[in-house]
């Protein structure tokens, strides 16, 4: 297998198969891990600048009305995160299956297709199987790990028998432990990872069912570890590159969004400040600068993200096909008669 072929087709269907990046940028987007969110704090003087009785302090009654509207405004937030959520991961699920399959239909048909075709392809049967591949593999292994994790921690019950040298004991023990077991979570993860892509190409591609995709991905991995332990070696060094370059872009973007959106919310806030007091000004400022900072820093970056995305899905479905192509060379060099097997080879 030619990996670096594979890698320059990879890079080449990114650059110039353009309806790819909206479906690169979902994936990014959907599958973000975290995010960025600010705490605030309050506080206040009283009218007499301070508590009127030292040592007493007394919780306002919150009128009926109040907690109703609270409780309301918190069932509503939960059940707007809870719709987000499933809504970012069937987008998640369509956007994956849109990759496959476009890059594959791409590399059959040399046709670019657009992103209503995409969206078509994503909103299939095969999309849901990924989603339930990822839960049969994701859920026992979690749960497992949460097992060995809990076993791990149990000696730190020692400390509850009122013995330090027995604390101590404890102590060691879950150390010695828990390396072992992250060094397992991180070895296990980073397998699953690899051979993942493959199911999924497997069930996306084969049409195949979620155990069969899990059976035929893991074969062909098996049978190709070679050339697939390479090219995920190469991703890995490429993935390693990619966050080095990411750094200073992302500092570039933040100070630049600092200054295009910073200058603007100070502005308004000291104008703010001649007439408002108290936090009003910021607020009034951050809502100047705040979207002229998510626009400068998270856009593009979003961006970016969407294309190592496509690059990633790219590489690998380039990959499954080639070993494929492979497989299939074999069978039919075996079908062939001797003389005629020996001249294609």
């Amino acid at each position: 297998m030619n990996h670096l072929k594979v890698l320059k087709r990879a890079l080449e269907i990114t650059w110039r198969y353009r309806a790819l990046w909206v479906f690169g940028v979902l994936v990014a987007l959907t599958t973000s891990r975290g995010g960025n969110g600010g705490q605030f704090s309050y506080g206040g003087d009283g009218d007499g600048g301070g508590l009127p009785f030292p040592g007493k302090f007394s919780i306002p009654e919150i009128p009926p009305q109040v907690v109703g509207a609270l409780v309301a405004i918190g069932v509503g937030l939960i059940c707007a995160a809870l719709i987000f959520s499933i809504v970012a991961l069937v987008l998640r699920y369509l956007a994956e299956t849109a990759l496959i399959r476009m890059v594959n239909d791409h590399e059959e048909t040399g046709e670019k297709r657009g992103v209503r075709w995409g969206f078509r392809q994503g909103w299939s049967r095969a999309a849901w199987r990924l989603f339930l591949i990822d839960l049969i593999i994701g859920l026992p292994v979690a749960v497992v790990f949460i097992l060995l994790f809990l076993l791990a921690l149990a000696p730190l019950l020692l400390w509850t028998t009122g013995s330090k040298a027995a604390g101590i004991i404890g102590t060691v023990t879950t150390v010695g432990m828990v390396i072992p077991l992250v060094l397992l979570g991180i070895v296990v993860s980073a397998v699953l990872s690899l051979l993942t892509h493959f199911f999924r190409r497997a069930c996306v591609l084969e049409r195949a069912g979620v155990i069969e995709a899990i059976r035929q991905g893991y074969g062909v991995v098996r049978r190709h570890l070679k050339d697939v332990g390479v090219m995920w070696l190469i991703m890995i060094g490429l993935s390693m590159a990619w966050a080095l370059v990411m750094i200073p872009v992302m500092i570039t973007l933040v100070l630049l969004g600092l200054a295009l959106g910073g200058l603007p919310a100070l502005l308004v806030g000291g104008l703010a400040s001649l007439t408002f007091e108290g936090a009003v000004p910021w607020i009034v400022g951050a809502v100047v600068g705040l979207p002229i900072f998510i626009l400068v820093v998270v856009v593009p970056g979003l961006f970016l993200g969407g294309l190592a995305e496509v690059f990633r899905s790219s590489v690998w479905t380039l990959t499954y096909r080639e070993v494929r192509a492979l497989e299939e060379g074999e069978s039919e060099a075996k079908a062939l008669p001797g003389p005629a097997a020996a001249d294609l080879a």
